[in-house]
């Protein structure tokens, strides 16, 4: 079942010609796939953010922001309620931060000139130099962010081979896993499969692991702080499952 987003929103996007649209979006579920026309800053305030293009899947937990350039394709739902800060740029106003989609780090400066641009809501900003210019810096900062990485992402393999590798290792999180269970799955060896993944993925086998148990860690986190039990306890008793279970991987 698809959740859309807010009709005042789709309007918005269908028929303003403004530069730049912002929008505050509170909603108990998004469940969407789809592309659009502009380029998307998303900046996360509660819940966390699932996000799908072909090369790889991402989390958006609060405090961090997300580029989406115009015309990627993107599967999207949600944990819990969320609500974010969207900026959405004309193509032909703003260069791409980077391609496709990015998860990033948001500065202090960057996250007061966002909460400043709340006040443009929906009808679009003003049109002025000075406009531009805030919102020309803003993207030059976090031009600078997106080039300093992000570990909120799981790459994506496109051989059957490996995608039943991943397929198997994202089943088994929650249990001791070796290499060699691993590359069983895919019918190689464990030599074939760290040469596979190193060239199709460019992680090892141990780092892909360790990186599925720590989103996996986030996403049960998100779940279990719908629960009366108090945040800091879900919070203490998913680090330690996983600090258990990272120490377990091989690469």
């Amino acid at each position: 079942m698809t959740t859309p987003l807010p009709d005042e929103l789709v309007h918005a996007l269908e028929h303003s010609r403004a530069k730049v649209l912002c929008h505050d979006v509170v909603m108990d579920a998004i469940d969407l796939s789809l592309a659009l026309d502009r380029h998307v800053l998303i900046y996360g305030i509660e819940g966390l953010f699932l996000l799908e293009t072909d090369d790889a899947s991402w989390r958006l937990p609060p405090s961090r922001a997300v580029w989406v350039s115009a015309g990627t394709h993107v599967k999207a739902t949600t944990i819990k309620q969320v609500r974010c800060t969207s900026l959405f740029f004309r193509h032909d106003f703003a260069s791409p931060l980077a391609p496709g989609l990015r998860v990033f780090a948001v500065s202090p400066v960057v996250r007061e000139m966002i909460k400043h641009a709340r006040k443009w809501i929906l009808e679009g900003v003003e049109e002025g130099e000075h406009v531009d210019r805030f919102f020309l810096t803003l993207l030059d900062l976090c031009r600078e962010q997106t080039r300093e990485g992000t570990e909120l992402a799981l790459p994506k393999a496109q051989s059957p081979e490996l995608k039943e590798v991943l397929r198997y290792t994202q089943a088994q999180l929650s249990e001791p896993i070796r290499l060699e269970d691993a590359a069983r799955q895919g019918a190689m060896s464990p030599r074939n499969l760290m040469r596979r993944l190193n060239s199709e993925i460019h992680m090892t086998w141990g780092q892909y692991l360790q990186q599925a148990r720590m989103l996996g860690a986030m996403e049960r986190l998100a779940r279990e702080c719908r629960s009366p039990r108090p945040p800091s306890r879900s919070a203490t008793r998913a680090s330690r499952r996983s600090a258990r279970l990272f120490g377990s991987s091989r690469t």
